[in-house]
């Protein structure tokens, strides 16, 4: 019994990634709030977090690859056909849901928004 409960807790984690592309590496500051720049590519792409769901592809910089961003952004509407430079917010949560993200992100700024 012992034994099925660790392999449904493990089944529960893997249920979780994606075969999609990484998760964003959001560079965190101990100190809370900070601002990010996020180019964002011009399609949503299947991903599963706590259920299968549409999710952004982001990245900080040209160099590197898109990685699934779960979370929305606060201000921000997302366009399909158009790639985005945009200026973030980024706020820590506290005491976030399990499900949930322990990072806001909130528009200050759409910087680019060019035709793919």
């Amino acid at each position: 019994m012992r034994i099925k409960a660790l392999l449904l807790v493990a089944l529960a984690g893997l249920a979780g990634c994606s075969q999609e592309g990484a998760t964003v590496n959001q560079p965190v500051k101990k100190d809370g709030d900070h601002t990010e720049v996020l180019l964002v590519n011009s399609a949503l792409v299947n991903c599963t977090g706590v259920a299968p769901m549409k999710c952004m592809q982001v990245r900080h910089s040209a160099q590197e690859p898109w990685g699934l961003f779960y979370t929305g952004i606060d201000g921000f509407t997302f366009e399909p056909g158009y790639n985005y430079r945009l200026k973030v917010q980024v706020t820590e949560v506290e005491n976030p849901p399990a499900d949930a993200s322990s990072l806001r992100y909130t528009l200050l700024e759409q910087l680019e928004k060019n035709k793919a």
